[in-house]
């Protein structure tokens, strides 16, 4: 057994060990000096070498083949430590797991901020995996710091930002394969993703709650002083323009997130909620959600794709339409040979609509869409629509409504058979559409 920081800071460094950690509360002091390493799985430059990753960070774990059990265990991260590294992008994160095959079990990760905001600075990620077949069981993250915070990203989320950016996510997954998250909770505080992608090959979150925080606009006009007020209330990043009033905004960025290159991503019984996207995963390989829920999602909940390169299956998953829209296929290639299945749900009591609540926008070639309707009350009629075709069309799939939405078929829309309870208005080219009844529990659990 480890009992102090220290020693900890020392096992993480070596190899084939079982650790375990006595129980307690340890607040980092200090960094771990900075070093340079190759890019694991990546290609070769021109001259035959790997392309480097430079590092600062408070804790390197280098070593592999590592058990730490760290249940009891706290180990917090204070603003005031993470300021002493440079803060400079894709350098800084508060731990880099660099060796591969660790195990972290039960740990109480989290970030303090032991100095007044905002005159600190925060890492880029708190944790930053650069190895293959890292385990986090069981593990609970709070993550808090960025700069500013409060606001999504009405002053900037890269360039130009208008008055400092210092945004603070929690995992970033960079060249590394087969990472798992299991029965994990993060709660996010700090504009930043939650866990994103970077060139990865198998990534597994199962049984975990990724958490963040809204904000109404209203409560913005509150403040006395803030970036906001500096700004009159404005939105500057995009274009200057008012705030305007009545919405609900993430303060986070997304929930889970793919940047290019990634494939093989398996999300099970996880739920995502109050994140800006909760999913955009738009992929080279294969993407399975089964046993998703989305809750609240600040701007959509599942913009999940991976074109003709990868299966796409969503099975038996849910989502409510508190505030955004469900779907957003709207970025990524147009998703073939998908399989998309979400029961909808109502959002919780003393919700109001905004502007941009429906169930939003569906495309794609050969796909199947099933929508299932798991409300306990009805949804206004102005919100319960669904958008088929979008601006990339909708062709010779299968859309089952088992709800009462309207589904809107624009002209994009062509060869598709349609079974639905609620209206569907057609303004496409051969499309077949059969009115159905609602379906009952036993036709549900049959997956008619």
């Amino acid at each position: 057994m480890i009992k102090t920081l220290d020693e900890f800071r020392a096992a993480i460094k070596e190899d084939g060990q079982r650790i375990r950690m006595k129980p307690g509360v340890y607040r980092a002091e200090k960094t771990d000096p900075p070093m340079t390493i190759p890019v694991r799985n990546a290609e070769a430059g021109k001259d035959g070498r790997l392309p480097q990753n430079r590092q600062e960070h408070i804790f390197a774990v280098n070593g592999s083949n590592n058990y730490f059990d760290l249940r009891g265990v706290v180990i917090e991260t204070p603003v005031s430590v993470q300021s002493k590294l440079s803060g400079k992008a894709h350098v800084s994160d508060s731990w880099h797991i660099n060796g591969a095959s660790n195990i972290f079990e039960g740990g109480y990760f989290r970030n303090t901020t032991d100095m007044p905001y905002p005159r600190y600075r925060v890492t880029e990620n708190e944790f930053e995996v650069c190895n293959d077949n890292n385990t986090f069981l069981n593990c609970i993250f709070v993550i808090k710091g960025s700069v500013p915070y409060g606001y999504s990203d009405f002053y900037g989320k890269g360039g130009p930002n208008f008055g400092r950016l210092n945004k603070h996510s929690f995992m970033s997954i960079q060249n590394a394969n087969n990472t798992r998250l299991i029965g994990c909770q993060v709660y996010m505080q700090s504009f930043g993703h939650c866990v994103h992608f970077h060139k990865v090959d198998g990534v597994r979150i199962e049984k975990c709650l990724f958490t963040g925080t809204l904000r109404p606009t209203n409560d913005v006009f509150k403040e006395i002083v803030g970036r906001a007020r500096e700004y009159d209330f404005h939105i500057m990043y995009r274009g200057k323009r008012p705030i305007p009033r009545d919405q609900m905004i993430p303060l986070t960025e997304d929930g889970v997130r793919s940047y290019g290159g990634d494939k093989n991503i398996a999300v099970i019984d996880t739920t995502v909620e109050r994140l800006r996207g909760c999913f955009q995963l738009l992929c080279v390989g294969d993407v399975t959600l089964e046993n998703v829920t989305v809750l609240e999602a600040g701007d959509f909940s599942y913009d999940v794709s991976s074109g003709d390169k990868g299966k796409v299956v969503m099975k038996n998953c849910r989502g409510d339409i508190a505030y955004s829209p469900l779907f957003n296929l709207t970025r990524g290639p147009v998703p073939r040979n998908a399989f998309y299945e979400v029961t909808i749900l109502s959002p919780a009591e003393g919700v109001q609509p905004t502007s941009r609540t429906s169930l939003g926008t569906i495309c794609g070639d050969r796909c199947t869409f099933i929508f299932h309707d798991g409300t306990t009350r009805p949804l206004p009629r102005q919100v319960n629509r669904l958008d088929c075709g979008g601006k990339k069309g909708l062709t010779n799939s299968t859309v089952t409504n088992h709800t009462m939405a309207t589904l809107i078929l624009n002209e994009r829309v062509r060869k598709c058979v349609v079974r639905s309870v609620g209206p569907v208005e057609d303004h496409g080219e051969q499309n077949t559409v059969i009115r159905i009844e609602p379906e009952t529990a036993a036709d549900s659990k049959r997956g008619r």
